[in-house]
């Protein structure tokens, strides 16, 4: 049974209701799961006891004129009662299979789903490892939570109210003394539970923040061993891990008390339970079969009521684990598209800032700043660190809410149009390239989901990358290694250009697009963005100055303001901040004063 993909959401934080929200797509295998154990349980719990009953009895009725007869029909109840409750109960165990599993897959997609629409600051604040950690236990929270409630709380449940009719038909004060048995029991269990709640959350939090901090340093192994600081990290490490094993004893001891004071009580209640039996069958108000129905289901609940407290300490800690994530997870978008949002098309690819202010927290970085790109025009953009450049591509993209001011392409305002149609249209190739560890040829088409393998190699060779990438032993089957470690700087971002390429979007951001690459390549994959620039409105950030000579335009930024504007040509004549900039530059990059 395949899970039915949906584009939709979670809305609460309660693990509750995120349970239902995972397992309604699956309403058929939990009708027909939550079916097998009523009836499965039922027929055990009164089936059984019963079955001894009328053996006890016929085996007594022996000395007094009885016959085997009776004997056998009990007997051949009891086989008939365990194989059928037997079989149903394992019916359970396939349809609940499929509503764990399908659970579990519906939650992990929502979630996964949900985490991509957060904005860059989300992502900024928080660590990758963390964050999947999060995805995880909130995922397998919902299939443990089918384990819990089906095969445990539910088939507990049963139990209780077949005992109970047994014991209240037998003798009302048996069923008296029973439903008092169940109520303390059940209600210490929860009093309890819910102390431990908090206590299963602290130590999950740990565990997370345990995860990312080992997460960011296998990510940055190789800093770690050039600086020679394992031991530093260790130390640091173990910080962590010490208050993790302080929290998971706390919680752990914490159950082990409730478990022994359920103990005590079951031990007490059992103990009242076989001398009101007992008691009963002395003064002839019940059978020996009685006796022995009563002590059966005794232990069969006591046995349950054991494990309960068990139950509600892994529930506690399911429970606080799935709460944790999901208030991490679940956090209102910081930038959703506007409720009447509408698909971006684009004509000439003209942009234009109008009154643009924006800064970083008291960080000024805009303020009012405005120039437009005309559709088809190909500008560079030229300033020292801090000037604002990559800063202008990332509004642009619509990572972060303006304070004021808009942005628009071709008259339309990004921020009124969907994210997901304002950035198919625009291919970036930045200076870091964001490769997934997977192969070259999925890397590559990347930009154009489907290409065929001829469009993939078509725009590595335009990208001057399929001679190092046919020199690879697999090709383009080739792993890159995650984020591409596999791959030098300059074949990294080939592969980048190349997906770019591909994409062939009318809008091209290139943000120090050429700065990894030698000399020589350069000079290559310079007559390729040539081709690729061709029709398009392309916004092109260099500290290699030499990349921006067949610009149409050049603007030059200092501290978020536009101090220069013009060809290169011209800009050199001006003998303004651009000619400076440009007689200063050593081997072709700009230097940071």
């Amino acid at each position: 049974m395949r899970t039915k993909w949906r584009e939709d959401f979670p809305t609460s934080t309660n693990p509750l209701r995120f349970f239902i929200f995972a397992s309604r797509p699956h309403w058929v295998v939990v009708i027909c799961s939550v079916a097998a154990v009523v009836v499965s349980g039922t027929i055990y719990s009164a089936g059984i006891p019963y079955s001894f009953k009328l053996i006890t009895d016929a085996v007594t009725a022996l000395g007094g004129g009885g016959s085997y007869q009776a004997i056998l029909w009990a007997a051949g109840m009891y086989i008939v009662v365990t194989t059928v409750s037997h079989l149903i109960w394992r019916i359970s165990g396939y349809t609940g299979a499929y509503w764990a599993t399908g659970a579990r897959a519906t939650a992990r997609h929502a979630l996964t789903s949900y985490v991509t629409l957060h904005s860059r600051a989300y992502f900024s604040d928080r660590f990758a490892g963390s964050i999947s950690n999060k995805i995880g236990h909130a995922s397998n929270g919902a299939r443990d939570l089918v384990d819990k409630f089906l095969w445990e709380f539910l088939a507990l449940i049963i139990s209780i109210i077949a005992s109970f009719a047994i014991a209240f038909v037998t003798s009302p004060l048996l069923g008296a003394t029973f439903l008092v048995w169940v109520v303390i029991v059940t209600s210490i269990n929860v009093y309890f539970g819910r102390k431990r709640t908090p206590l299963s959350a602290k130590a999950q939090a740990i565990e997370t923040k345990l995860t990312g901090a080992t997460v960011d340093l296998l990510s940055n192994i190789t800093a770690m061993q050039e600086y020679a600081r394992r031991m530093f990290e260790m130390d640091r490490l173990k910080e962590i891990i010490r208050a993790r094993e302080k929290a998971g004893l706390r919680n752990w001891h914490y159950g082990e008390h409730v478990l022994t004071f359920n103990s005590l009580v079951q031990a007490c209640f059992a103990a009242a339970m076989v001398l009101i039996a007992v008691r009963l069958a002395s003064t002839g108000a019940i059978s020996a079969g009685d006796v022995v129905l009563i002590l059966t289901m005794i232990f069969r609940v006591e046995d349950q009521f054991l494990f309960m407290g068990s139950h509600i300490n892994r529930f506690s800690e399911t429970w606080g684990e799935m709460k944790d994530s999901l208030e991490e997870i679940l956090l209102p978008h910081e930038m959703p598209d506007a409720p009447d949002a509408v698909e971006l098309k684009v004509t000439e690819g003209k942009i234009e800032f109008d009154r643009v202010s924006f800064g970083y927290g008291t960080d000024r970085i805009f303020s009012r700043l405005t120039f437009t790109v005309p559709g088809g025009e190909r500008m560079g953009l030229v300033g020292r660190s801090g000037a604002g450049k990559s800063t202008l591509i990332r509004l642009l993209l619509h990572h972060y809410e303006l304070e004021t001011g808009t942005i628009n392409i071709d008259g339309m305002n990004i921020a009124k149009v969907t994210q997901e149609s304002l950035r198919e249209n625009i291919s970036v190739v930045p200076q870091e390239p964001l490769l997934f560890h997977r192969s070259i040829q999925d890397n590559i088409a990347y930009g154009k989901p489907g290409a065929t393998k001829e469009e993939v190699k078509e725009a590595a060779r335009l990208a001057q990358a399929d001679d190092f990438i046919e020199r690879l032993p697999e090709g383009y089957a080739a792993l890159v290694g995650e984020r591409g470690v596999k791959l030098s700087g300059g074949e990294r971002q080939r592969i980048a250009i190349a997906r770019a390429i591909l994409k062939n979007a009318p809008i091209l951001l290139l943000d120090e697009a050429t700065s990894a690459l030698d000399s020589e390549s350069e000079v290559a994959i310079q007559k390729a963005l040539q081709e690729l620039m061709k029709g398009k409105t392309v916004i092109a950030i260099a500290h290699r100055l030499s990349t921006l000579r067949e610009m149409d335009r050049i603007i030059v930024m200092e501290r978020g303001n536009i101090i220069e504007d013009g060809t290169h040509a011209k800009l050199l004549v001006k003998r303004g901040v651009y000619a400076e900039l440009w007689n200063h530059q050593a081997g072709g990059f700009l230097q940071d004063e």
